[in-house]
Formats: C-alpha cells, structure tokens, sequence
C-alpha cells in the first residue's frame, strides 16, 4: 500500500476504481468458485423428502361421555412434545422396520445402528399455531421414502389406538371388580334396612310420626282449654267445689297423654335415624352400582368403535424433485460469495500494492513533478527487438508511443522557462527501468523538432548504443576521457536528422572515477556549445554511484519508473538520492504502461485518440 498523502481521503470513486482495475481477479475468483460448487453440486447424490401431514386432536373425540376414564390429562405442550418424542423413538422405528423388512434394506443395512441411522433421515416439524405435524423422510430413493413415511404414520397410528384400547381394557378390568364389591354392598344395606324394619315393626314410620305429632299438638291445645277453665273455676268457686275439682283432674289427664306421646314420639325419633343411616347407605350405594355400571357399559361401547384423536390430513406422494443439492440456488450463492470474495482480494491486493501506476500517486505519494506516460510498445516488446523499441520515435513518428514521447519534451522544455535546460541525465532507481529506451527516444523527438542533439552514453557497465545504432564499441566516451582517442572521431551521425550519439566504448576498469574526473566535466561543458541538447543514459542510480556522480553536474535529471512495477520505496529512495547530490530533478516518467487498464482511461481516451487522428 501506497504511503498515505497528507488530507488524501479515499472516496467511492477509488473503490470504484478498484473494482474496475481488479475486475478479472474478481471475475476469475467467481468464476472458479462457481465451476467448483457447480461441479460439486451437479456431482452429489440427489436427496428427495417425502411428507406425511397428521392431525392430532388435544383428546379422544367425545362420542361417549368417558372423558373420566383418562382423566384430564397434561397441558397442550406437554401433550404434543411427547407425541413429537413418540413419532422420533427407537421403538417406533423398530416397529416400521419390521412393517416394512428394513433390517436388509442396503439404505440401513450398511450402518452399525440402523435405528439411529433411520431416525437421522427423519423430520418432525409441528406447523405453527396448528395440531397439525409435518412427518419427513429423506433418502435418494424417492419411492421408498414415501413408503416409509407413510408405514411411519399408520404404524404411529396403530399404535396410539392399540394404546387407548388398552386402556379400555384395563379400565373395564378394574370397573368389573368394583362392581362386584359394589353389588354385595348394595345388597348387604338393603338386608341391613329390611331387617331393621322388620325388627321395629316399622311399616310407615313418616305417618306414624306426623300421626302422634298431631295428638300432641291437639293436645296442647285441650291443655291450654283447661288451664284457663280452671283458672275461672278457682275465682267463681271454691277448691274443692266439685266442677273445680273435675276441671282440674281432666287437667292432669290431658298432661300426662302429652307426656306419654312424646315419650312415644322420641322412640320414632331415634327409629328414624337409624333407619335413615341404612336407607342412605343404601341409596348411597345404589348410586355408586349404577354409576359405574354405566362408566363400564361406555368403556365397552368405545372399544368397540376403536376410536383415536389422529388421523392422516395429507398422505405423502412420491416427491418429484430433490430438496438437495439446490444446484441453482447453490451457483448463486456461489457467485455471490466468489464476487465478495474477490471484491475482498482485489482490496487486499491493492492494500498489498505499493507501486507507483498514476501522475496522482507521483503528486500525492512522491512529491515531484510528472512529466508523462509512455505506453508499452505491445507486439515488440512481446517479441523482444530491443532495437525496434529503442527506434519507435524514429520508426513509428505518427505512433501513439511517439506521440507520448512528445508530451514528455515538451513537459522537460517547460519544466524550467528562466534557464534553459541543455544536460539532460536519464536514469532510473533499479535495472530494468526502460530508462535506456526513454534516453534515445527522447533524444529522437528533440532531435525532430529541430534540436541538435547529442545522446551520450555514460552507462559503461552495461552499455546497449552500439547494438542500436550498429557503431564500434571501442570508439566511445571511454576512450575520450582517458585520451585515446579524439572526441570529433567517436561522435557519430544517425539515421535520425540532427541526432548525434556517443556511445560508452570499452569497459572501463574505473567507471565511477572516469565519470567524477574533471574531464568529464569540459566534456559537457564544452558540448554546450556545439549541440543544443546532451542526453546522457546512465546507470541505475540505486546500483552504482555513477548517476550521483552525474546529477551533481548536468542542469537536469528525469528519472524512469516502470508503471505498476516499480515500488514506491524505490522511487522515494531515488528521489532521496537525487537530493542528496543536489540534482535538479526535472520530472518522473511512468513508462510501458498497458493504456487500456483501468488507471490509464484518461491516457488512453487522449492520446489513442489523437494517435488515430493522425493516422487517419
């Protein structure tokens, strides 16, 4: 990543940008991402599931009244986890195993627990704010699976019916037997009553009692006649008159059959409670025969109907298609995971990405002027004729690659306008730079706009002129500095008008002392004179000190970068070394550039252009 430029933000457009720039990586990472998932999913074995819906009603319908025999049962959650728990248990599954012969079947056959391996293949899902319940099975075998869901359902069923109908059973078991006790009861307290009837010689015991009530009510009244006859007789005569004493004798008469009757009256009493002790216990247990009797009489008339709270809403079908793999929503997915993934990668590799690619990342990153692109030459530089890249100004002047070489002439004319540029050094941070290939083209364009230009040589470590411009090695700048041979004699005339090179001559022992002695610099200063341009090529100035040497002594240096190669560490360490032989830096050129990348719109809108219009 690129050092970050003081209140340089990134906004959307960058991104955008991004995206644009790393569109193959991202298509790429989607692309194979899709054809992996596609390749799996088209590969894999289909799996069907087939489905059983079921209704389970909270009780047994009620076609008789024998909601007591079950009692009230658990609450509705409770009651439905433990049927789900029943549809997903071992014994249940046992149990459709032998319904259906699956102890051999080749699906279970193979696994050491065939019950567990059959309850995995099963799905119970309840249907919300229902009694309904979804019962899946899936296998790859569509028709078998639907077999079994549906031996799963009536086996549940069968089971649940078998259950109740136990139940029943053993409930008119156990209503029997307390019949029986209750029927010797009943009979023991209808004994017990007629025998005490009999005993007590009681007939109509309720008549009798209202029969003696009513004696001694009407005597109460004869009673109180006489109390108040007497009381008028002892006034009108005397105690012992005989009318007085008659009163008073009917008086005690009446007294004493009041107290003879409720004497009588409390021995019915106590005959009535006993007697209603042994009619109750009686009624009583006439009432519990006759209640059970009827609860067992409704007990057998459910076991005969063999009615159950669950039935089959919807059979399963043989499924038609498979739940999976879902082949297109799989591609999908794996599309849109493989654009975020390589949406991702293409960030991360523009994180990892410190290389200088634009004039933005030259102002922003760099701090120094930019003096122009230069495109990559395309089918020469594929094919490696160094010589017909060296020569493209020359070769191709109406080409867009010349046409850059232009910009950057005339970026280098107007880089400095109060003093006039004459030494020009082109150099570069590392090998490979194209700094070479910059130096003669440039020299080329200056030179057919009129210039008379000198291109120099001062690369002696690697030296290239000679294979471009066909001289002899020998005769070059080497040879003039330590004076054996004649400056005039080593400079030789071009194809190109007004363009002049020296090459660098034999290899030097010494390079950097040749290029740092005094004769060197009244080579260029006395050059200035005869030629309006020097061009000189030197080495990588990270590699050798040469470049140093030079930049200290010529009015300018533009230094060459390789666009989206060479790392902006590179550049800032050149830069640095520049300034510290206090080289008047002119400008960076980016050079083979790809125009048709996404960081070379603008370039390559303007000069392709103005390239065709030239052609045309």
């Amino acid at each position: 990543m690129l050092p970050s430029a003081q209140g340089h933000e990134a906004e959307l457009k960058d991104y955008i940008q991004i995206v644009k720039k790393q569109k193959w990586l991202i298509a790429l990472v989607a692309f194979v991402l899709v054809i992996v998932v596609a390749i799996a999913s088209f590969r894999m074995t289909p799996i069907y599931k087939a489905v059983t819906v079921l209704l389970i009603e909270k009780v047994t319908p009620k076609i008789v009244n024998i909601e007591d025999i079950y009692g009230t049962g658990p609450a509705d959650r409770e009651y439905y986890e433990t049927q789900y728990k029943i549809l997903a248990s071992r014994s249940l599954a046992k149990l459709v195993f032998d319904e259906l012969n699956l102890w051999k079947d080749g699906m279970f056959a193979k696994s050491a627990d065939p019950i567990s391996s059959f309850l995995g293949h099963l799905d119970i899902v309840p249907i919300r704010n229902s009694r309904l319940v979804n019962i899946g099975f899936k296998g790859a075998d569509p028709l078998k699976i639907t077999k079994i869901v549906n031996a799963l359902a009536k086996v549940y069923i069968r089971e649940d019916l078998e259950r109740r109908l136990t139940s029943s059973r053993e409930a008119i078991e156990r209503l029997s037997v307390q019949l029986d006790l209750l029927k010797d009861k009943v009979e023991e307290s209808d004994k017990a009553l007629q025998d005490y009837k009999e005993k007590e010689n009681i007939i109509t015991l309720p008549a009798e009692q209202e029969k003696v009530n009513s004696f001694i009510e009407n005597m109460r009244k004869e009673k109180a006649r006489l109390e108040a006859e007497t009381a008028e007789m002892e006034k009108r005569y005397l105690p012992k008159h005989p009318k007085t004493i008659r009163i008073k004798s009917e008086f005690k008469s009446v007294e004493q059959k009041i107290k003879d009757e409720e004497k009588k009256i409390l021995g019915l009493n106590k005959k009535t409670i006993q007697y209603n002790v042994l009619l109750r216990e009686m009624e009583t247990n006439r009432e519990l025969y006759n209640s059970l009797l009827k609860r067992a009489k409704e007990t057998g008339v459910s076991e005969e109907l063999k009615s159950t709270n669950i039935r089959v809403i919807d059979a399963a079908e043989v499924p038609k298609s498979p739940i999976s793999p879902k082949k297109k929503r799989n591609i999908i997915l794996a599309l849109m995971i493989g654009l975020i993934i390589g949406t991702s990668g293409a960030f991360f590799v523009e994180y990892l990405d410190n290389t200088i690619k634009t004039a933005d990342d030259i102002e922003q990153f760099i701090g120094l002027p930019f003096l122009g692109y230069i495109p990559n030459t395309g089918k020469e530089a594929k094919k490696g004729i160094q010589k017909d890249i060296d020569l493209i100004a020359h070769n191709k002047p109406r080409s867009t690659i010349t046409e850059a070489y232009r910009n950057i002439r005339t970026g280098v004319l107007f880089s400095v306008l109060d003093k006039p540029i004459k030494t020009i050094l082109v150099t570069s941070g590392l090998p490979g730079e194209g700094k070479t290939t910059v130096s003669i083209n440039l020299a080329t364009v200056m030179a057919q706009a009129g210039d008379k230009v000198l291109l120099v040589e001062t690369d002696m470590r690697k030296p290239r002129f000679h294979k471009t411009f066909n001289t002899i090695v020998k005769e070059g700048l080497s040879s003039v500095l330590v004076g054996e041979a004649k400056l005039e004699d080593c400079i030789k005339a071009t194809d190109v008008p007004n363009l002049f090179v020296l090459v660098s001559g034999l290899i030097p022992p010494n390079p950097s002392e040749l290029l740092n002695s005094q004769k060197m610099r009244e080579f260029l200063q006395g050059q200035k004179g005869s030629f309006d341009r020097l061009i000189l090529d030197s080495p990588p100035i990270l590699t050798v000190t040469d470049s140093a040497i030079l930049a200290n002594i010529v009015d300018g240096v533009i230094d060459v970068i390789q666009g989206g190669k060479t790392e902006a560490e590179t550049v800032l360490r050149t830069k640095q070394k520049l300034t510290d032989a206090r080289a008047h830096i002119l400008g960076l050129v980016i050079n083979n550039i790809n125009i048709r990348r996404e960081d070379y719109n603008y370039y390559s809108y303007y000069y392709y252009g103005k390239s065709e219009e030239k052609n045309v």
